[in-house]
């Protein structure tokens, strides 16, 4: 009788336990693919499959690193999908998302990890697994070059790992004479620094702005994509600083530097002034902000994104 008792006590708690086991509390499986090739507009494609509970919400949080010309980026996202069917499967490919640095030399990648959340409930130690080092050979746009800078207009930097710096420019005609016309520029940001409390002996933060073409009316003389320093339009793209100083800060005093590729459709000899602008708003106290965000409220401020213009400079 006794033993009776104990096996039903037993067979109890066991109900009890498996009763408070949450149903989501299933072991998921989860693949993640990074794809990149060398191509101009510097871009690369991360593709997630698995299984897990079915009928649910999943979002994957991925990292992973790049070796670009001595210097290590970080590069992060996050996917967010669903499970079909009763097995629970999720496959979800985003393409075209922008690397922090341009794809015209070797870039390393190095494999990073990646977190599963289904329906609340999240899972670590996933892998996400990286192309093969690119060997992608130097291809300069035709055009003419510009170069502005060092300029200081931010003052001098502290910068962290991860922090998010925007770059951006304007231009004008010169003369109201010119037919319309589309100015392409593709462009690049680089920010000396140096390691005052060790971790090597400094660098160059490079920060890729993409290629934009800008149409322009005829006789039109306002600066182009916009004169408003606080739009958004004003920036053309962004990327996290890397980690240069091996965890320590970077220092940098010296400003930064703006390296363009110009060509106008058609050409027909008109001469544009140029200035550009950057900003990292950690470095100044105002929260690690991408100032292209536009989900970020924070972006909307003038004192964490409303940074100041170069000098102007006439193209060649």
């Amino acid at each position: 009788m006794l033993r009776r008792t104990v096996v039903a006590v037993a067979l109890a708690l066991i109900g009890t336990v498996a009763s408070v086991i949450p149903a989501s509390a299933v072991t998921s499986d989860l693949t993640v693919t990074i794809d990149a090739t060398c191509t101009s507009d510097n871009k690369y494609t991360v593709h997630v499959f698995g299984t897990s509970t079915a009928s649910a919400t999943v979002t994957v949080d991925y990292s992973f690193k790049i070796l670009y010309k001595g210097l290590e980026y970080t590069v992060s996202g996050q996917v967010h999908t669903n499970t079909v069917g009763e097995v629970g499967v999720f496959d979800e490919t985003i393409a075209g998302i922008p690397l922090p640095i341009p794809t015209d030399d070797d870039v390393v990648f190095i494999p990073g990890t990646a977190t599963l959340t289904v329906n609340d409930v999240t899972e670590t130690g996933f892998v996400v697994d990286v192309p093969a080092t690119l060997h992608c050979g130097s291809s300069t746009p035709s055009g003419k070059m510009l170069e502005i800078g060092p300029s200081s207009m931010e003052g001098h930097l502290q910068i962290r790992a991860g922090d998010w710096i925007s770059g951006g420019y304007s231009f004008k005609f010169v003369s109201g004479s010119h037919p319309a016309s589309t100015v392409t520029v593709t462009s690049s940001l680089r920010i000396p620094f140096t390691c005052p409390k060790g971790g090597g002996p400094g660098g160059e933060i490079l920060v890729n702005l993409g290629t934009q073409s800008i149409s322009v009316p005829a006789k039109n003389t306002d600066w182009q994509p916009t004169g408003d320093a606080n739009s958004v339009l004003s920036w053309a793209g962004a990327g996290q600083a890397p980690n240069g100083c091996s965890g320590n800060i970077m220092d940098s005093s010296k400003g930064a530097i703006w390296n363009a590729t110009i060509s106008q459709s058609p050409d027909n000899g008109s001469l544009l002034n140029w200035r550009f602008k950057f900003r990292d708003p950690n470095a100044k106290g105002k929260g690690n902000v991408n100032c292209l965000d536009l989900s970020d409220p924070r972006r909307n401020k003038a004192d964490v994104c409303g940074a100041s213009w170069s000098e102007t400079v006439r193209d060649p």
